[in-house]
Parts: structure tokens; sequence; C-alpha cells
């Protein structure tokens, strides 16, 4: 580990917690699986986290919060920001911090066309959301965290809770949960191990909700999370196979808890969403 330690000597020791660990990968994990992966290139790795610390309730970034947000030293962050400000990517606003260039959609535009699922669902996704008046979306799991990778929201309603690219935690979330129910035991125990550690205090009481929803997606094809991802938000999630890429996914329907009645999500929106994975190619990890 001497070469990799070494490669790590331009970090800032920030504590591990949630905001970080869903906003990318931490350096230590990074350092724990490829420290002696000499193929690794740890620059490229640095420039794709600084990419990621962007969010948008956060509006634009200096190099002092990108280095904070990050756990990556100032003077490396400098270097970064520069090089990928003036290869297109990032942007600078009055007050010169930084902020993503549209021309990072071309990166998203490709992946998103290739999720040929993507495509299949958005009919039977918008007549949930229409005949629920929520949203709907489909997600893939990455890290700690599912990615929204198509969102459908009713005609008149106040719009999407989350769109395209929006992370959401996979542990509280409906949409997570019904992912981790796919998941076999030991995959299961190695994210536990690192919750544990994560949520503290929080992780019994936080775990035990977990196993609750992956009984329920086990029995009944949905599990169901109320006001728990966010205080006014209920949703209802089901797993979904893409056999193009042989992964396992996840969709919700979710909503304004003064929207979604329980019930509704129990005897209806559940049954459909479960219908619509079976349409899509529904493979079964049990």
């Amino acid at each position: 580990m001497k070469q990799s330690t070494a490669k790590m000597k331009d970090t800032n020791p920030h504590p591990l917690t949630p905001a970080r660990v869903f906003a990318s990968r931490s350096l230590a994990s990074l350092e724990e699986e490829y420290g002696e992966d000499r193929k690794f290139i740890w620059s490229v790795a640095r420039a794709m986290q600084i990419l990621q610390a962007f969010r948008l309730r956060d509006g634009a970034m200096g190099n002092n919060e990108l280095s904070e947000s990050t756990g990556i030293a100032k003077a490396t962050v400098t270097r970064l920001t520069h090089t990928l400000t003036e290869l297109g990517y990032l942007k600078r606003d009055s007050s010169r911090k930084y902020y993503p260039s549209p021309s990072l959609l071309t990166l998203g535009y490709t992946v998103l066309g290739k999720l040929r699922i993507r495509q299949m669902a958005q009919a039977g996704m918008q007549e949930i959301a229409t005949a629920s008046k929520a949203s709907v979306a489909l997600a893939w799991p990455e890290e700690d965290t599912m990615v929204y990778v198509a969102a459908n929201a009713a005609p008149g309603s106040d719009g999407l809770l989350l769109d395209v690219g929006s992370r959401v935690s996979m542990a509280s979330s409906a949409v997570g949960r019904a992912y981790l129910a796919c998941l076999s035991q030991d995959q299961l125990d190695e994210k536990f191990a690192r919750w544990e550690i994560l949520y503290a205090a929080d992780w019994p009481a936080l775990r035990e909700r977990i196993e609750q929803s992956i009984k329920d997606v086990r029995r009944q094809g949905f599990c169901i999370v109320d006001r728990e991802w966010r205080a006014n938000v209920r949703a209802v999630a089901t797993p979904v196979y893409d056999a193009d890429h042989q992964t396992y996914m996840s969709m919700n329907c979710g909503g304004p808890s003064f929207v979604l009645d329980p019930a509704k999500l129990e005897e209806e929106y559940g049954p459909r969403l479960v219908h619509l994975a079976a349409k899509l190619g529904w493979r079964s990890p049990w």
C-alpha cells in the first residue's frame, strides 16, 4: 500500500457522513478498493468526484467548497477545475464560482440512449403517474444511492419531486429498498456493515425498517415507505430487471402525503408497478 498512500497525501481527512457518501464515493473507499491497482488513474477519479459534487440546491461552488465536499486538497481541486473549465465541462459565474456546463449533457444523453428499458417503460409509467396524480420514476443503483434515469409526472401536477439524474438514499427510500430486495445476503451484509458506521445510533431502527421492506417486496412484489425519505412524501416501489444490462433496477410511484392515499398505494399503485415490471421482462433473483 506504500504507493497508494503516497498518491493520497493530497486528501483532506473529512469525516464520513451520509451527505458525503451520497454525493460520490469517498476517497477512503476508493483507496481501499483500488489502492494497489496500478491501472487506476487517480486524476480521473478525482475529476469525476468534482463533477459529482455539484447539486441543484447548492448552486455554484468555489474551490474551497469543492475541496470540503470531496475531501480533495484545494491545490488539486484548483488544477482540476481549471482543466474541466478549459475542456468546457465547467463554467464560472460572476462570483468566479463553478457550475456544470450544458456540455455535460452530451455525456448523459449517450447513457440514457443506451437504456432501452427506459423507452420501454415510458408509456406505462405515464399511465400510473396520471392515475395517481403523482410521479413515477425508474432508478439505477449507484453505490449507496439510486439515480433517476427516467421520470414521469401527472399532467397538471406541481411537477416531479426529482428529475433525471437526481440521487436518493438507497437506505431510506422505497425505490432503494425495492432494489435491496434483489441482493444476496452477502451483498446486503456488506452494505449493512458500512451503514452501521454511517448511520450510527440511527442504524438499528433503520435496519429493522429496511428488512421489513425487503420482506414486503419478496412477499408481494413492492414496498411502501411513508414519510421517511422526506417528511411529507410517501412512495411505493418495485424491482425491475434490465435484461440488456443484466442489472436489477427499481421503479417507484411517489408524491406528497396529502395526494397519495396509503390504501391506494397498497391496493392499486403497488400492484400496477409490479404488473409493469413483469411486462418489462421481470426475472426473479430469489
